[in-house]
């Protein structure tokens, strides 16, 4: 199987996602160094710069998805729908499928900011009123609408080229 595609962009809506991802995480950043200031507790930029290195890991891999799959396709994980694509429709509709399954991953670099904000919120609030926070609970729902979003991308990309 040739595994040379033709290259194309990021989707607009995956840039976009990859911005709101990166403002996610610079605002747990702020909000890291507000409650470090009321309370002297460093812990609070545990999950801003684990976030920041998994969002960075994220975007090397959104960077060189091409490359990754043409040398190393062992690595890539793709939904069986790619090869689906290649049977009825083309290379080109499969390079272009190809692109559109790494905006499933400007989507997580999304949630994955939001969560470190959300976690960051939640410690240094514990941490200055010394009881459980109230977005203990926004980690699961977080985590359910992530889910959803990606079984619907995943749906988009099949709907437009595996009929």
């Amino acid at each position: 199987m040739d595994r040379t595609l033709k290259r194309y962009g990021l989707e607009a809506s995956a840039k976009i996602l990859i911005v709101i991802g990166f403002l996610f995480v610079l605002s747990a950043w702020i909000v890291g160094t507000y409650y470090y200031g009321t309370t002297g507790k460093s812990p609070l930029f545990i999950p801003p710069f684990i976030f920041t290195c998994v969002l960075a890991l994220l975007l090397l891999i959104i960077r060189y998805r091409y490359t990754l799959f043409e040398k190393y396709p062992y690595l890539m994980n793709l939904p069986s729908l790619f090869y689906h694509i290649e049977e009825k429709k083309g290379s080109n509709n499969k390079s272009i499928a190809f692109s559109m399954i790494f905006t499933v991953h400007a989507l997580v670099i999304a949630f994955l900011g939001l969560e470190s904000l959300a976690l960051t919120i939640n410690i240094g609030s514990s941490i200055q009123s010394k009881t459980t926070s109230p977005f203990l609970y926004i980690y699961l729902i977080i985590i359910a609408v992530l889910f959803a979003s990606v079984l619907l991308q995943y749906r988009r990309i099949y709907v437009r080229f595996a009929k």
